[in-house]
Parts: structure tokens; sequence; C-alpha cells
């Protein structure tokens, strides 16, 4: 069974009276004792669950300090056939030592024009390397998500980690276990982002999908790489200056406006790209 449909079934087992399945508890007690990747191995001191203007002042002011951070969100699936995805639920963004999970559904019902500029202020700068792993798609998403919102229009110095690897299968976990040694628990990606409170293993779940972007991103700044090309005792570094990517939603004049779109970083010179590197 596919990772994360057992809560599905378990919903459906218990509605008609089912018995005969394994539990999500269960489920979630074998994954422990499996080689996965856990919270406590990446040296985090704090996950903070932000819903309210305090907490995402508090996050913002972090945030803006660091040179790299981590992204990621997640929504509850749809299972309803051709219907359109649900709303976002949370984004998840990291640094070297916190992880911050921001209710958007709440802080954008609270306060959509205090989440929208301390957004700008994270996703716009062109002073914070984000990265992400397919997190253009995670963008489209967010801006349907919330349309009124000017933060998820625009996003510059993206550094998208599956661009970087173009790992052929397993995604984000394949690619951790690859890199890290161990896999990312998948049981929960499909669970319901919208129920409050998050359980415990949805907090660690969500956390650690931001925060495992720094280590990846620790490996390309630090190890080598084998180049097609070059032999078996050659190596040269990852180059990943080039896949920095910025997008502005501007309305389009000419094919060449709608090219700028979407571009890469011209200036591999940046001065704050050299301070990423040290």
């Amino acid at each position: 069974m596919e990772a994360g449909y057992q809560e599905k079934v378990e919903e459906l087992c218990n509605r008609h009276s089912l018995e005969g399945f394994t539990n999500t508890k269960e489920l979630e007690a074998c994954a422990e004792q499996s080689k996965y990747l856990e919270l406590k191995d990446m040296s985090i001191e704090e996950v903070l669950w932000v819903d309210d203007i305090n907490g995402l002042h508090d996050a913002t002011c972090h945030l803006e300090e660091c040179k790299v951070v981590g992204l990621d969100c997640e929504w509850k699936p749809n299972y309803v056939k051709g219907s359109l995805p649900n709303k976002v639920s949370i984004m998840q963004i990291a640094s070297e030592r916190k992880a911050f999970i921001l209710d958007l559904i709440k802080l954008h019902h609270d306060v959509p024009d205090v989440l929208d500029d301390c957004l700008i202020r994270i996703l716009h700068s062109p002073g914070i390397l984000k990265l992400g792993y397919n997190f253009q798609c995670d963008m489209a998403q967010l801006a349907r998500s919330y349309e009124r919102l000017r933060c998820f229009k625009h996003y510059d110095m993206l550094l998208d980690i599956q661009n970087l690897f173009k790992e052929p299968r397993g995604g984000l976990a394949g690619l951790t276990k690859k890199i890290l040694g161990a896999a990312l628990n998948k049981t929960r990606r499909n669970s319901n982002w919208e129920q409050r409170p998050l359980t415990q293993f949805q907090l660690e779940y969500a956390a650690l999908d931001a925060v495992v972007l720094l280590h990846i991103f620790r490996h390309v700044r630090g190890h080598t790489q084998p180049v097609a090309g070059v032999s078996s005792d050659g190596h040269n570094k990852i180059e990943w200056k080039s896949h920095i990517i910025s997008h502005t939603d501007r309305p389009r004049k000419s094919k060449v406006s709608k090219k700028s779109r979407c571009r890469r970083r011209p200036d591999q010179s940046d001065c704050h790209l050299d301070e990423v590197e040290k």
C-alpha cells in the first residue's frame, strides 16, 4: 500500500465497521523501529507552531537573520477524482537551529496583511537562499490557495534540490537515504493537515521535510560528486549556483518577458552566495 493511504483505509474501515486492518498507530510504532531519519538526528533546538501575530513576528525576525532556509508546505489530500486540491494548510520554514510551522489557514483568517508582509520579507529577499524540493509546484499551489496575498506571486533566490540532483525515483525520501544514509518516513504524507491540533508525529514529519533540505545542501557545499565524462578517480564540486532561480508574476508583453518571469541568477559571484559557501 502506498505510504500515507493507510490512514484513509483506517477511516473507511471505522466508518463501515470493518475489522482486520492494521491501524495507523500500529504502523507508526513499526515505523519508529525502522531505520528512518528522525528530527532528533538533525540538531534542531526547537519546532515552533506559529498561529498568532506574535509568533509570526518572532519567526520572521529569526529567519531574516539566516543566510539559508529550508521550505516546504502541506495540504489535506483530496480523494475525489477530478476535484481541485484543498487549500494549503501549513508552511514549514527551517533554519539551522529552529523549524517554524505556520498555520496558514488561521493566520490568513486572523492577520492576512501581517502574514503577507512577513512572508514577503522572507520569500522575496535576495539575501536569503531558499531551499525547496519541487517547491515551484508548491508555490503555484500556495498562490492558488491564497490568491489575494502578494507573497506567493514572487520568489527570489530559490534553489530547488530536485533540479540539482534530478533523482530518477524515490523523491526527497530516496535522495535523503542516498546522501544522509537514512530515508524519510512518509507514513503521514497524506494525513489530514487541516486537523487541529496536529499530532506530534505530523509536526515532526512536517519539520523534518524542511530541515533535511539544509543537511542535503550542507553535503552539496562540502562534498564532491562524480561528473559524467570524468574518470572514477576524478571528482568535481557540485555546481549549484547556476540552479538558483527567481520568479516574478508580471504582465506578459512579449515572448521575452515571458521567459524572464522565471530566470536564473546571472551574477555567480554574488557576495551573498560567497557568504553562504563559508
